[in-house]
């Protein structure tokens, strides 16, 4: 009974030194850093032939009242409006595009945009770009 004793207090450090051991592991497997929040998604149904493309991502300021005349693009587009709006010139209408909407075009879509605001406007484009077409393309 006495070497029992004896080896309590040996025994109840080493319990408490397993029970703080498995209290760490479950603490660094809870202090994560957090994953980035979607704010905004959108998705577009897209074909395209086989063949070689780049994927060209600009982001492009306009200061109010910069314009892009009438052009078209080479490869498939999706703009999407970070901050500010674009008025969007295309098959005989004109719509406002707001911060998180976007919008796409198909190879050899003519259009303009104008930054008709008083603000400054930032977007976000994408193309996908078959080899060899120019990116853009201004219309004379």
């Amino acid at each position: 009974m006495r070497s029992f004793r004896s080896a309590l207090p040996l025994l109840f450090v080493a319990i408490i030194a397993a029970v703080a051991a498995v209290a760490d592991d479950k603490a660094g497997q809870t202090m994560a850093p957090p994953g980035p929040t979607t704010t905004y998604q959108a998705k577009y149904p897209l074909t395209v032939r086989a063949g070689d493309y780049d994927l060209l991502t600009v982001i492009l300021d306009f200061a109010p009242g910069v314009t892009v005349p009438r052009h078209f693009h080479g490869g498939y587009v999706l703009v999407t409006v970070l901050s500010g709006e674009l008025t969007l010139m295309e098959k005989g209408t004109s719509r406002v595009v707001k911060a998180g909407d976007s919008w796409t075009e198909n190879i050899g879509d003519q259009h303009s945009v104008l930054n008709t605001g008083t603000v400054p406007t930032r977007v976000a484009v994408s193309i996908l770009l078959p080899k060899g077409r120019e990116v853009t393309t201004l219309i004379k």
